[in-house]
């Protein structure tokens, strides 16, 4: 097989086993990490094409051109990108004029997998992914895809239970996501605004969050976040109070834990100003709600 000169090293070459033969048309429509290959003799041309879940692919032999809106980005062997799910984009494959061939690997990231990536690293949460850029396929990303997918074109036709899919791919996510190349999905994608808050508050309920800092999460400004919001009758101070509030009754009345603890946990600054609210809502301080969950004293 003749490929062109390499600009990033060999890594990628490993992953030439996987793209022996085309393999798209074994493609499985369902929410499970998987793995095609792209593989053609002659110039291809997609008009208007748009992929259900994000996607990662990777050139191995022969270029492939990307018109995203105005922009044209020509990507070559031993580089990738991520396709984002929804964007609609113009791409043409053209063959290695010396070998004839076309290669390239697209791995399917399907929403459940990003949730889960989300979960587990709610730093990566909505940082912008705007338009395909080049990254290149490096040993960290060479070995990542070979973790999840095995070294040859038989992991199309190997069967694995899609927890142990997701499981191998995460490794795979957050690669891409620390290199900034992928956004990923929270759980609370498509809930109410005043929802989508709640859900990124209670997953770090004693981080110092402001206003700035959860727009940024949910790739808005601030002047749309405190609109949205206001047109469901809410406010960010609002939420972050009754989050944190909640999480502490919890605490002190469920779990018995010391106020100081509970203090730590859900991110209150001040002793008196969490006692203050606390006795508001609940009609009692913090101390009677853990002492009852203790039970009372034994008799002398």
């Amino acid at each position: 097989m003749d490929i062109e000169t390499d600009p990033h090293g060999e890594a990628w070459k490993r992953l030439l086993p996987l793209a022996r033969r085309d393999t798209r048309s074994l493609g499985r429509e369902d929410d499970v990490p998987w793995i095609y290959a792209f593989v053609a003799r002659q110039r291809e041309h997609f008009k208007a094409m748009t992929l259900p879940s994000d996607g990662l692919v990777l050139l191995l032999e022969g270029t492939k051109e990307v018109w995203f809106g105005i922009e044209q980005t020509t990507f070559g062997a031993g580089e990738a990108f991520v396709a984002s799910a929804g964007v609609t984009m113009d791409v043409t494959n053209l063959p290695n004029p010396t070998s004839g061939h076309y290669r390239a690997l697209f791995v399917r990231l399907p929403r459940p997998l990003l949730v889960e990536a989300a979960r587990r690293w709610p730093q990566f949460v909505g940082q912008s992914t705007f338009g395909p850029r080049s990254l290149a396929v490096d040993p960290t990303l060479v070995d990542a895809l070979l973790h999840a997918f095995g070294g040859d074109d038989r992991a199309v036709r190997r069967l694995v239970s899609p927890q142990l899919a997701q499981h191998r791919c995460l490794e795979l996510v957050l690669v891409l996501a620390e290199r900034g190349a992928l956004s990923l999905t929270p759980k609370y994608a498509g809930q109410s605004t005043a929802d989508a808050v709640r859900q990124l508050l209670r997953h770090r309920l004693h981080h110092p969050w402001t206003v700035s800092d959860v727009a940024r999460r949910l790739d808005c400004s601030q002047a749309t976040l405190r609109r949205r919001l206001r047109a469901e009758g809410e406010s960010f101070a609002k939420l972050l109070l009754s989050e944190r509030l909640a999480a502490a009754r919890i605490l002190l009345a469920e779990r018995g834990a010391e106020v100081a603890d509970t203090l730590a946990a859900t991110g209150f600054a001040s002793r008196s100003h969490f006692a203050a609210n606390y006795r508001r809502l609940y009609g009692e301080v913090p101390s009677s709600a853990r002492h009852r969950h203790k039970g009372p004293p034994a008799p002398a």
